[in-house]
């Protein structure tokens, strides 16, 4: 039976050079597009790299678009998902394309609004000078997601800004969006666009090109509990946000 694993990548299997818990040890593995050194693995993330490359198909998924999963340097031989799984690529690179179009048509649905939610963010920190740079993310030229983070170390702005605006306005849409906050990353996605999803499909696609499975997710957010609940079984780094408030949380 063949074993295949979906591994989120930032905080799980690598972090900032300020979120590691030491300096022993680490290896960097990802990139700034200047080539400059951004993320790195413990010891532990190496081990644990070893252990699932020589015993699994190993499958990227992550929010990272297609460049920045390029500037990460570890050897994903197979197939990849990117972008909150907005798209999927084949083994060569290239994306899916029964999955591009029916991701075409989900941010053809949404990006209107999402441009609305993004105007009114815009706008409130603007007027209230706050520490945030916010984009729209997307990749293949589709826009799928809204991103805000704080700069200068203002992270209570990013706080502010999600209380007082993007949290009411999301909650309002619920049967459409979702929000998302881990650190310093808060994002308002389209409930259409998910890891969840992709997981789903390339799970059913690989068992009837290869045959039975079993599938691993790996993850460590609390949104990545969506796409490791469509696997066979789930890990998560001890102190990550999911640990936090799942396996982390005393007995009552």
């Amino acid at each position: 039976m063949r074993a295949l694993v979906f591994l989120d990548l930032d905080d799980t299997l690598f972090q900032s050079h300020r979120k590691c818990p030491s300096t022993d040890g680490l290896q960097p593995v990802a990139y700034l597009r200047d080539g400059t050194s951004h993320s790195f693995m413990t010891a532990k993330q190496q081990a644990l790299w070893r252990l699932l490359e020589g015993n699994a198909t190993l499958i990227p998924t992550t929010a990272r678009d297609l460049d920045s999963l390029r500037r990460v340097d570890l050897p994903f031989r197979s197939w990849s998902i990117v972008a909150y799984g907005g798209i999927i690529l084949t083994p060569d690179g290239q994306p899916d394309q029964p999955w591009l179009e029916r991701m075409r048509k989900v941010s053809e649905g949404t990006i209107d609004e999402l441009n609305l939610l993004r105007g009114a963010a815009e706008d409130m920190i603007e007027r209230e000078a706050l520490a945030i740079r916010m984009r729209i993310v997307g990749d293949f030229d589709l826009p799928f997601y809204l991103v805000a983070k704080y700069t200068d170390g203002q992270e209570a702005d990013l706080d502010h800004l999600q209380r007082e605006l993007l949290q009411p306005l999301t909650e309002a849409r619920g049967e459409r969006f979702r929000l998302h906050r881990n650190g310093n990353n808060l994002a308002v996605l389209p409930r259409t666009l998910g890891k969840e999803h992709a997981v789903r499909y390339l799970s059913e696609r690989l068992r009837q090109e290869w045959g039975e499975l079993i599938t691993f997710g790996v993850g460590d957010s609390l949104i990545d509990g969506a796409f490791m609940a469509e696997c066979d079984y789930a890990l998560t780094p001890r102190g990550s946000q999911l640990f936090a408030q799942t396996l982390g949380k005393p007995l009552l």
